[in-house]
């Protein structure tokens, strides 16, 4: 079961797209334009080289690669990160944060493993595994409530 707590999002900053000149907004939309082009000539972003581009993707997965490309996170969410960057007047940062991007990526990637038969969906093979019975105490929480996500979607 999936389940947000809700309240650290209140906190987050977003850029207000309807507050910013109308050639910066131009822009976004070219480029996402451009991201869904090249995805689509790519093949797609679900692969590790299509995303971070061969070499960096044989790096993070630890295997070879199937093909030479650069990647859509060395080209154009590249000159998207830079783009709102100049923006927010972050310029210098661009960098430091696309690093802590591919580290988080390798540290995640490190941890990833095969996926085990009974975890795919529709596997044949895939045992049926009972649910188990929740502990939880028949005491009140601290913790505010939280709701599934769908039905707090619906509430709002």
């Amino acid at each position: 079961m999936l389940e947000f707590d809700v309240a650290p999002l209140r906190e987050l900053l977003v850029i207000d797209v309807k507050k910013l000149p109308r050639e910066n907004v131009e822009r976004f939309a070219q480029l996402f334009d451009k991201l869904e082009a090249e995805a689509r000539r790519l093949g797609g972003a679900d692969s590790a080289e299509n995303v971070f581009g061969s070499e960096l993707a044989k790096e993070l997965v630890g295997r070879e690669v199937k093909q030479v490309v650069d990647g859509l996170f060395n080209t154009v969410i590249r000159e998207m990160d830079y783009e709102v960057a100049r923006i927010l007047g972050l310029e210098d940062v661009v960098e430091i944060v696309r690093a802590l991007v591919i580290s988080m990526a390798r540290r995640r990637l490190s941890r990833a493993g095969e996926a085990k038969p009974s975890a795919l969906k529709g596997s044949g093979s895939a045992a049926v595994l009972k649910p188990t019975r929740s502990r939880r105490s028949k005491e009140t929480s601290s913790k505010p409530p939280t709701a599934k996500l769908d039905k707090w979607f619906k509430s709002k």
